[in-house]
């Protein structure tokens, strides 16, 4: 009875496994923008059969990581500048509304949990590929964990969507100039404004984060 239900639990993780090894690929640039997915050769790659990883590709499109052309199956999203320069727009007015409404809602808990995340992230020297991914790491978890402070579910969720529609991008961006030094300098502001619990500096600052992104991208573009 313990074997089959080991099977079943197995047999259930297997479609999210798959899903979940993809879109990290996909935003670590492992299948960079434009690469046309090979369904039998990511089959092989994950061991698994077609069926989980159409689920998963099917997901993935919904999320705005992938995309089905015709007679070519799946492939990663790829951006024009116009298209990033929409999405970063449109990021910034949800972050900024989302950034607003952490300040005002997050507790001491939240504020030692972010300043943990900002810490470890000073502390990365950017001069490798494998420091650069570290600090794009954290930069995620330093973002989303100021997301959560809002307690806004459908914010957040259309956020991080948006975010992943781009990483990709900023990942090439970091990965090319190693420069987050502006970054760096916001990130303390905003977390100086979320300390303060100032829901209008947050919001601006939130806002204007997704704004020197986009031009960097823009520029390197």
């Amino acid at each position: 009875m313990a074997e089959l239900q080991s099977t079943e639990n197995h047999i259930q993780s297997l479609p999210e496994m798959v899903y979940q090894r993809l879109r990290s690929g996909v935003l670590k640039g492992e299948f960079p923008p434009g690469q046309i997915l090979r369904q039998e050769e990511l089959a092989q790659r994950f061991g698994s059969s077609r069926v989980p990883l159409r689920e998963a590709m099917t997901r993935l499109e919904t999320e705005g990581l992938l995309e089905l052309r015709p007679r070519r199956g799946y492939a990663v999203i790829s951006l024009e500048p116009e298209e990033i320069q929409e999405i970063f727009a449109l990021r910034a007015i949800v972050e900024g509304h989302a950034g607003a409404a952490a300040a005002l809602a997050r507790t001491d808990k939240d504020i030692k949990a972010v300043k943990a995340l900002l810490l470890k992230m000073e502390k990365v020297s950017i001069s490798t590929p494998e420091k650069a991914n570290q600090w794009l790491e954290l930069n995620s978890a330093f973002h989303e964990r100021i997301f959560s402070c809002a307690g806004l579910r459908h914010v957040s969720r259309v956020a991080f969507m948006l975010r992943d529609m781009v990483e990709p991008y900023i990942r090439i961006e970091i990965s090319l100039t190693m420069d987050v030094a502006e970054a760096e300098v916001e990130h303390r502001q905003i977390f100086d404004a979320l300390v303060d619990g100032d829901s209008e500096r947050l919001g601006h600052l939130s806002k204007i984060h997704c704004e020197h992104t986009a031009a960097r991208l823009i520029k390197m573009l």
